[in-house]
């Protein structure tokens, strides 16, 4: 079960424990619509998802995999808009990001954290000094790198890098090679 790193209220809890973010049935996915879209409201009726998480679902040059286009964008071009987003089953996973940040190890968070010294801006320098600690986190903590990329890529979003250096961190945590 995922666990909430921003403030929610005891109504959210609720909510938030009613979603069943790690089950791929049916009847789950069915079962968490409802808590998901009232969940998601509350959170953007009090402000209470990171500005950073919201680009990162709202913005194109957050997403680089998108041809141009935001996550948000992406939903609405396959006919899915408004509050038909966060209704929609593939919605979840970017809740969960809204809820609680990068899917990564702790300690690995706090090490690239750390080594990122958190000023809230990486420059170019910063990044490529990063690269080479993210890389050997991902073998380390015996990571997925196609998975890992994009968590790293949110970290180093959220550490306040620019959209093309989180991009860099992503594909190179994505080409890592890790030994069977």
């Amino acid at each position: 079960m995922p666990t909430p790193d921003i403030k929610l209220t005891e109504r959210e809890r609720e909510l938030f424990d009613q979603v069943r973010f790690c089950s791929t049935r049916h009847e789950d996915v069915r079962a968490s619509i409802m808590p998901m879209v009232a969940l998601t409201e509350s959170l953007l009726k009090r402000g209470a998802v990171p500005e950073v998480r919201l680009l990162y679902f709202t913005d194109s040059e957050r997403n680089p995999g998108g041809r141009g286009k935001s996550r948000q964008e992406i939903f609405e071009r396959n006919g899915t808009s408004g509050a038909e987003i966060m209704a929609h089953p593939n919605f979840m996973k970017y809740l969960e990001y809204f809820v609680c940040g990068p899917s990564l190890p702790d300690e690995v968070m706090g090490e690239f954290k750390d080594a990122a010294g958190f000023s809230g801006y990486l420059t170019g320098g910063d990044v490529v000094e990063l690269i080479p600690k993210a890389r050997a986190a991902v073998r380390s903590a015996r990571l997925a790198p196609y998975e890992a990329s994009d968590e790293f890529h949110k970290l180093a979003l959220e550490c306040g890098a620019s959209p093309s250096s989180a991009e860099t961190i992503r594909s190179a945590v994505r080409s890592v090679k890790v030994g069977r």
